[in-house]
């Protein structure tokens, strides 16, 4: 999607993507999996997501988002003062545990950071459409070492009843994306006739999935 689309989502408080609570397959799944070493995690395309709250409590959050509404509205919304400074074309805010980069994701240069143990994608890989996949994925293992796992949350749907955001990527395209890469399926979840974030989507059947990706 081009990125004036998302920034009218923000400016004009169109946030169906967002959601309120936990992300239940985290919040179920996240906890078994972290390894006592483990202290950074990389957030693409975080929005405002309350999890980043959840992460905070024993990591070093690095999250990163292209609306500076969705940024402020963040820190605001949790009752959070953050402190605003520029780099590299980018605003950072910071406050704690907690530093968002905001900007175009794909201008990020994921070395600058220190190595992180986790990467969480909740809902970014399905906010792109099939031909920016690739691309997006290429630009994630910038910010990967040998020991990084990424959490990684899609939905499968029939593509010909919605068109996206957000999209459909099946196990066979996860797979392909992350070619050469370890992938364990860790968890489905049923979604079909209930609400996805803030969104009632029309489908016959929807399916959440989580994979634990790593390069091990």
């Amino acid at each position: 999607m081009k990125q004036q689309f998302w920034l009218d989502c923000w400016k004009n408080t169109r946030l169906g993507f967002h959601q309120d609570e936990l992300q239940p397959l985290m919040v179920e799944h996240f906890p078994n999996l972290v390894k006592a070493s483990d202290n950074r995690i990389f957030v693409p395309l975080c929005g405002k997501t309350a999890d980043m709250l959840f992460f905070a409590e024993r990591f070093k959050v690095i999250g990163n988002e292209l609306s500076g509404i969705a940024c402020h509205d963040f820190f605001a919304d949790n009752k959070l003062v953050a402190k605003v400074k520029k780099s590299n074309g980018f605003s950072i805010f910071a406050q704690g545990n907690i530093e968002l980069h905001q900007g175009d994701f794909f201008a990020l240069d994921g070395k600058q950071f220190q190595p992180f143990d986790w990467i969480y994608d909740r809902a970014a890989i399905i906010a792109f459409p099939e031909d920016m996949r690739n691309e997006y994925v290429q630009q994630l293992k910038n910010f990967m070492t040998a020991a990084t796992r990424i959490f990684l949350l899609t939905l499968e749907f029939p593509e010909d009843e919605m068109q996206g955001p957000p999209f459909s990527v099946k196990e066979d395209e996860v797979r392909q994306l992350f070619k050469g890469y370890k992938v364990i399926k860790q968890a489905e979840r049923d979604l079909t006739g209930q609400k996805f974030a803030r969104l009632t989507l029309p489908l016959s059947s929807i399916q959440e999935t989580l994979y634990i990706i790593s390069s091990e």
